[in-house]
């Protein structure tokens, strides 16, 4: 199996790629993307990749929408050349959180960007911590929807917060949070407090109608999510949990895409 993977990156300079051909060993494949001068992209694999088992890796850039349409350029690519199969790592899955039609003017993106994959052939997608595991019914190949939970465990051990609460800050983190807290034997709460996109993403920051499910009481929280970007849900609710008596507010994300309007949240936060 070994003598027959190969790891090809869309950005093979990325800390992620590099760790993980170090821990296997192996060379990031060579590949070249071109920008032309009208624009558009010219993908070309430098190596052979014939009868090989590729883990091809997507990791978050700046420019996520032009980069989906890359990759699919790159498998394409590796499917001429006979490639034996196609792994596409996507350690956040694009669009996750668009997985369900929510308002009559939007579409399920996470649905579309299923299709997209499978239109290329591709052979399995590899992801982390899915927002919603039913985005795997999208698919009509294997779906690896891998978890960030035993790095999480080792932390809250190394904190001593065995005896904190697992908040989720949001509904649709229910299941995750209960489960992981049962595996844990720790306590959890729900906590809604809306979210940015429910005010069209403005930076207002009057405090939606908030509800809390569980006692945080005298107790350190720990806010459990699965993605942090602008982190206003994330700030919010450790700003509630204060005001519902909670001793201190810690947070742990599995996709944490450090935007510069982050930091600007949490340094204003309370």
């Amino acid at each position: 199996m070994r003598g027959s993977m190969m790891v090809f990156a869309l950005t093979p300079e990325s800390t992620l790629t590099k760790n993980i051909a170090r821990h296997l060993n192996l060379p990031v494949g060579a590949m070249t993307r071109r920008k032309l001068a009208n624009t558009e992209t010219l993908v070309e694999i430098r190596q052979s990749v014939r009868g090989k088992d590729v883990y091809l890796i997507f990791s978050c850039t700046k420019d996520f929408n032009n980069s989906i349409l890359d990759l699919l350029m790159v498998v394409e690519a590796m499917k001429n050349a006979s490639v034996g199969t196609v792994t596409i790592v996507l350690p956040s899955f694009p669009y996750a959180r668009y997985d369900c039609v929510t308002r009559m003017d939007r579409c399920p993106i996470a649905r579309l960007i299923a299709d997209m994959l499978q239109s290329v052939d591709c052979d399995r997608v590899l992801t982390m911590d899915l927002h919603t595991p039913q985005v795997q019914g999208y698919f009509d190949l294997p779906v690896d929807n891998i978890t960030a939970e035993p790095a999480f465990r080792d932390w809250i051990k190394e904190m001593h917060l065995k005896e904190a609460v697992l908040v989720t800050p949001n509904p649709e983190g229910t299941k995750r949070v209960a489960n992981f807290s049962e595996s844990m034997g720790m306590q959890f709460a729900i906590v809604h407090v809306g979210d940015d996109e429910e005010r069209g993403g403005s930076n207002d920051s009057r405090h939606p109608a908030a509800a809390l499910v569980g006692n945080v009481k005298d107790r350190d929280c720990i806010i459990y999510d699965d993605i942090a970007d602008r982190c206003y849900t994330i700030v919010k609710t450790a700003e509630f949990l204060k005001q519902e008596g909670a001793k201190r507010v810690f947070c742990m994300a599995t996709h944490g895409f450090l935007l510069k309007s982050l930091f600007r949240c949490v340094q204003q936060a309370q």
